[in-house]
């Protein structure tokens, strides 16, 4: 029998610039840096069907979750082109961070540079009230911000569960 899944480990990105990444993610978003580590030789070339891989990986965490680590990998070798998928793109993805207040982050973004996809918005769902925006990282993979916790109505709790 399979094993399933149990945990989520980490997400990756792999970015053009790592540290022109860095400073957008930690410095800017306040990730924290929890490690750094170089791969290459024969078994991140086999695990990656690439030859002659050299990587770099700076592995990040938010504050309040810091067992949910998000990878930055640059290729130092082989350099790949940034992608130019889309949302709602197959084989396209995006993650989430959550924030305090979706507006404020917004503004304090857009403020300093950061390319937004739409102004916020809000979800009137029937369990509660959902304030989100999409944004762009460096090399243009989808962010998004929502606002945490998120204003649930009487008798649910997040993510439509009732109390």
């Amino acid at each position: 029998m399979m094993n399933t899944v149990n945990v989520l480990d980490h997400i990756s990105v792999t970015v053009s610039d790592l540290e022109r990444s860095l400073a957008f993610y930690r410095d800017m978003l306040g990730l924290k840096e929890v490690e750094r580590h170089r791969l290459e030789g024969e078994t991140i070339s086999r695990m990656t069907g690439k030859k002659n891989v050299v990587m770099q990986v700076v592995r990040l965490a938010a504050p309040d979750t810091p067992g949910v680590l998000i990878d930055l990998q640059q290729y130092v070798y082989p350099t790949g082109e940034v992608s130019t998928a889309k949302l709602g793109d197959a084989a396209h993805a995006h993650f989430c961070f959550g924030v305090p207040d979706v507006r404020q982050a917004y503004q304090e973004l857009l403020a300093k540079g950061v390319e937004f996809i739409s102004d916020p918005v809000c979800f009137d769902l029937e369990w509660g009230v959902v304030h989100v925006v999409f944004f762009k990282d460096p090399d243009g993979f989808i962010l998004e911000l929502v606002q945490s916790p998120i204003e649930t109505k009487t008798g649910h709790s997040s993510y439509g569960g009732t109390e």
